[in-house]
């Protein structure tokens, strides 16, 4: 009888340097940075304190940020990123710094004044569950700062498919079937299930749209959301 086994292609996404050899180079490099920049968009410096990223430990937002009123800054990612901390202590020495490992994690109640998620939330299974998770651990008066890819949007398919030939050869893929299989792996939940998620818990938020400014997941790259715990329903 014929077994019916996951396939197995390489998974070279994440070793060495790869992510930021291929995500932060050349025309990439640009687009992260105004991914970044807005991300800024309307931060106040009461909320840049006691910070807490998720998945920020191969290109922290922190080196594009204002770091003079930030007091604490968490780190939440795989455990493969702990040494990122020691790099940035030695780079912002008046920054306290704390490094959580994403497979088991506990936070502390009502600390962090703004959560950051850049290009992480599309890697969770179950969100809505694990993001609701997260929610303690952030003041009353807080902000959440998201970004994500407009995936599966046409533009972002277009690049995706341009972006295979930079691609391939670093991460191992022999065709773009495997990229697509991997990238399945990789981003697991759409961005329109992120959105319809946060429209149900937030009443209020802004949406920044890149590079384009007509709100369409098709047309654009990147969706910025801005949202406060304030303004969270339940």
């Amino acid at each position: 009888m014929k077994k019916f086994s996951i396939a197995k292609i390489n998974n070279n996404v994440y070793k060495k340097n790869n992510y930021l050899e291929t995500n932060y180079k050349g025309l990439a490099k640009i687009l992260y940075y105004f991914n970044h920049k807005i991300l800024d968009i309307g931060v106040k410096k009461k909320y840049n304190k006691y910070l807490i990223e998720i998945g920020g430990g191969a290109k922290p937002h922190l080196n594009y940020m204002d770091a003079k009123s930030i007091k604490e800054y968490t780190i939440i990612d795989d455990i493969k990123y702990k040494k990122k901390i020691l790099e940035l202590s030695k780079e912002y020495k008046k920054i306290s710094f704390k490094f959580i490992n994403y497979k088991k994690f506990k936070l502390p109640k009502k600390k962090y004044t703004r959560l950051i998620a850049s290009h992480s939330f599309e890697h969770f299974n179950d969100f809505e569950k694990n993001f609701l998770k997260l929610l303690p651990s952030l003041k009353i008066d807080s902000i959440l700062s998201i970004a994500l890819p407009c995936d599966p949007g046409i533009t972002w398919r277009l690049l995706q498919y341009l972006y295979y030939f930079k691609q391939k050869k670093t991460y191992g893929w022999k065709n773009f079937k495997e990229k697509d299989l991997s990238h399945s792996r990789d981003h697991c939940t759409p961005v329109q299930n992120i959105q319809k998620v946060i429209n149900y818990y937030f009443k209020n938020k802004k949406n920044y749209f890149f590079p384009f400014i007509v709100p369409s997941i098709n047309l654009n790259i990147f969706l910025i959301i801005q949202t406060k715990m304030k303004d969270f329903k339940y």
